[in-house]
């Protein structure tokens, strides 16, 4: 039992309810694209994947840059909660299905009644995929969170206003709220048996984040959303990994490689289902080509630390940069500038069979995009910029060696 307290009070963000053994960095999957969704560019932060930078995907559309958003926070709260389910003893396991239930429903009508105050403004069509992302994210936070100090009051002034304010305080979707309050702090009570206050943090914690979605809910229909506009890089950046410890940065880098990976199966879904079929054979063999590359580059860089416990963190790692910067090309943006880096690198003659899966890649992509744009400024500069995402390739794997 007091295994099982630990494990769950060590539960981050990044854990992942595959186990990766040491040894056995396994390749993330190639499966058939999920929905297929435009171009998002997203930020994975600490307690979940942060506001796309929506306002900036004109071609895209906000709708549905928001809506996988939504999806990709789902994805992730998916896959924190399996990790901490499998952790718990079947009892715990079914009250924290409980909890789950009520938290979903709540989501559901919390979100309903966001859109509706927002019918008449212009974030009304985003204002569903947005709210259910932000909730997502929130859910991630309180299954991964730590142990953080807080301050105790025994009746909120904040809630109870805005409970009457919102004239919410007997409806439905705060019986849901209150129902999933209830359930998941008594599995905490459970884990924590020996420390007397740790009911009380629990649902004093949970109220500080109830009390800033009834805020927005209030404030919704004179400040909108609220969207950021700042520039973001393409991908998903390397996370904040909190537990420090071998088993959980290795978790954390399975987490990165996994998102990271549905967002450019997805985004090479959207361009598959848009092109004609003249352009689509060159551009399905293009990707085929660089799977086969990624998944050389990245087999070839930890083979030096295969047998080690750091194989799995330096494999998915590698995936995930990959991953990204695949996101870039299919974008048409270098992942940095040109005057970053020379536009020559040293390669090993280890690197060699390598180096000639990614001239075969960068060669197909480049013809693809040469056909289907048929710009010659477009293809002259694919070759330099996918050169860019190599060089940064070949000065990880020194850097890492």
């Amino acid at each position: 039992m007091k295994f099982k307290i630990a494990i769950f009070a060590s539960v981050i963000l990044f854990a992942t309810q595959l186990g990766v053994e040491p040894s056995k960095a396994i390749p993330a999957s190639d499966a058939k694209p999920q929905t297929p969704l435009p171009y998002p560019t997203v930020i994975l932060g600490f307690a979940g994947v942060l506001q796309p930078d929506c306002v900036r995907q004109v071609e895209a559309g906000e709708y549905r840059c928001a809506k996988r958003w939504a999806e990709v926070t789902h994805l992730l709260k998916s896959l924190v909660y399996q990790d901490v389910e499998s952790q718990l003893i079947p009892p715990l396991q079914h009250q924290l299905a409980i909890a789950d239930q009520s938290w979903h429903q709540f989501q559901t009508q919390h979100c309903q009644q966001l859109t509706q105050r927002l019918r008449n403004t212009p974030d009304f069509p985003i204002a569903t995929p947005v709210c259910l992302a932000r909730l997502n994210n929130d859910r991630i936070l309180e299954l991964h969170r730590g142990g953080e100090i807080i301050t105790f009051q025994s009746r909120d002034p904040r809630f109870e206003s805005l409970l009457d304010q919102l004239k919410l305080r007997n409806s439905s979707v705060e019986r849901h709220w209150e129902q999933y309050q209830t359930q998941y702090c008594q599995i905490e009570k459970a884990l924590f048996s020996q420390n007397n206050l740790r009911l009380a943090q629990c649902h004093q914690r949970l109220r500080e984040a109830r009390i800033h979605q009834l805020e927005e809910l209030l404030e919704a229909p004179a400040s909108g959303l609220a969207l950021s506009s700042d520039s973001v890089r393409p991908g998903i950046p390397e996370l904040n990994c909190v537990d420090k410890t071998q088993l959980g940065l290795n978790r954390c880098a399975v987490y990165w490689s996994k998102t990271t990976q549905f967002l450019q199966s997805s985004i090479y879904g959207d361009w598959a289902k848009r092109l004609s079929k003249q352009y689509q054979s060159t551009f399905a063999i293009a990707q085929k080509y660089w799977q086969e590359y990624r998944e050389a580059h990245c087999t070839e860089l930890v083979e030096p630390f295969q047998e080690g416990s750091m194989a799995p963190m330096l494999y998915h790692r590698c995936l995930a940069r990959l991953n990204n910067d695949r996101i870039a090309d299919l974008k048409g943006i270098a992942v940095y500038d040109s005057e970053d880096e020379p536009q020559q690198a040293p390669v090993t003659s280890g690197q060699d069979t390598t180096q000639a899966l990614w001239e075969r890649y960068q060669t197909q992509y480049c013809k693809f995009e040469s056909r289907f744009f048929g710009s010659q400024t477009r293809s002259k500069q694919c070759p330099n910029r996918l050169n860019l995402g190599r060089l940064r390739h070949i000065k990880a794997m020194m850097n890492t060696r």
